[in-house]
């Protein structure tokens, strides 16, 4: 892969909205208050210059994809541009109002240069407060 994968720091729309963590081997709750905001996001950079298998550019189809209960979710991208090649690439939803009480599965994607990289499967019960 010629870009590694990252996750996120707080996005600025987030204030204090947890941020729920779906990444491969990551401690992922299996509780979660129902109507809570929370995010969840993802990112991909290229290796910094010299590194082995490093790239000097993000290729177009480099993306992350979040599906919640089987449908694809929105998501904010930003995508950092250097000296004319995008080097960096994140991804964002947004939970505002959180989600409804009872379980629900978070399916996430991360396509490198548009082929599947890494997937995960969890699944969250939201529960009322």
């Amino acid at each position: 892969m010629a870009a590694i994968v990252l996750t996120l720091a707080e996005p600025p729309t987030a204030h204090g909205a947890a941020h729920v963590d779906i990444f491969p081997g990551s401690a992922t709750p299996a509780v979660f208050p129902a109507s809570s905001p929370f995010w969840i996001g993802y990112g991909f950079t290229v290796e910094a210059e010299g590194g082995s298998g490093s790239a000097s550019e993000l290729p177009p189809d480099t993306r992350f994809e979040l599906l919640v209960d089987g449908e694809p979710v929105p998501l904010v991208t930003d995508t950092r541009i250097a000296k004319g090649r995008t080097v960096s690439k994140r991804s964002i939803a947004t939970f505002a109002g959180g989600l409804a009480p009872g379980w629900h599965r978070f399916e996430g994607r991360w396509y490198d240069a548009g082929t599947l990289a890494l997937s995960s499967d969890r699944r969250i019960e939201f529960v009322e407060p």
